[in-house]
């Protein structure tokens, strides 16, 4: 496996949704000012979400509890979805948000629940002008469940995180970035689980055009995945070595299109 450097916390057109993992709060205070001013001079509402915190920006923070309360995925997304529209509704070119989410993620159920979340509101944000910075203060979540919820975001700044599982800009698809071997299987299987992407007619398609590398475990492990679905996982990569290890090895349940 290649180590890259860890990509830098900037929103682009394929990455509106970013992790910001931090240890210290006045830097992570200045990252989310940056962000809030250039989401207001883009013209977006904005906001920002987080016990304790000073106003940033001029925008005050407004309590966790107030705005997620007990985190229910689909309801979550909701509310954000409805603030998009009363945005865009209001003249705003759309909604940028600043979330420093850490007490939402303190026991194991929390962590599954709002990375169920975290890939819900990537692909509303993939489709529409939503953007976010969820923001964990890595001294107070556990580093497992931190890797696992940086890697459900396309751009974050935490290093040793192989690969990254989101939703494709324009359409929120799956996508899978990065490089995706042995090191990683263990977080795919819980990832996977946890967002249960989309099955459409009998196939979980996945856009792998950022896909650096992939070994036969890890083509093994989503085509398992995806039968267990009742699906045929469709990975499509340019990468030529993905096809031919689906030919040689005959892995069922798995096709690749060269994209």
């Amino acid at each position: 496996m290649r180590t890259a450097d860890a990509p830098a916390a900037r929103p682009t057109a394929t990455g509106r949704h970013l992790c910001w993992a931090y240890a210290d709060r006045d830097e992570f205070l200045g990252q989310a000012r940056d962000f809030l001013a250039e989401g207001r001079a883009s013209g977006a509402a904005v906001r920002l979400v987080g016990d304790g915190l000073p106003d940033v920006e001029g925008v005050p923070a407004e309590p966790v509890s107030d705005v997620y309360g007990v985190v229910d995925p689909a309801a979550t997304v909701s509310y954000w979805a409805a603030a998009l529209a009363d945005a865009l509704a209001a003249g705003h070119t759309g909604l940028r948000v600043v979330g420093e989410v850490t007490p939402l993620v303190r026991s194991a159920a929390q962590i599954a629940a709002f990375a169920a979340y975290e890939h819900q509101v990537d692909r509303l944000m993939a489709r529409h002008p939503l953007s976010g910075m969820c923001a964990y203060d890595r001294r107070r979540v556990d580093p497992a469940a931190l890797s696992d919820l940086a890697s459900l975001h396309a751009v974050h700044n935490l290093p040793g995180v192989s690969f990254r599982l989101h939703a494709v800009a324009g359409s929120g698809d799956l996508a899978i970035s990065g490089e995706l071997d042995v090191t990683g299987m263990a977080a795919l299987a819980r990832l996977l689980d946890r967002v249960a992407p989309t099955v459409v007619d009998g196939e979980l398609v996945v856009d792998a055009r950022g896909l650096d590398f992939v070994d036969h475990r890890s083509l093994m492990q989503l085509a398992s995945y995806a039968r267990g679905r009742g699906a045929t996982a469709v990975l499509r990569t340019p990468l030529p070595a993905a096809a031919r290890l689906v030919e040689l090895l005959r892995v069922p349940g798995l096709r690749v299109e060269a994209r």
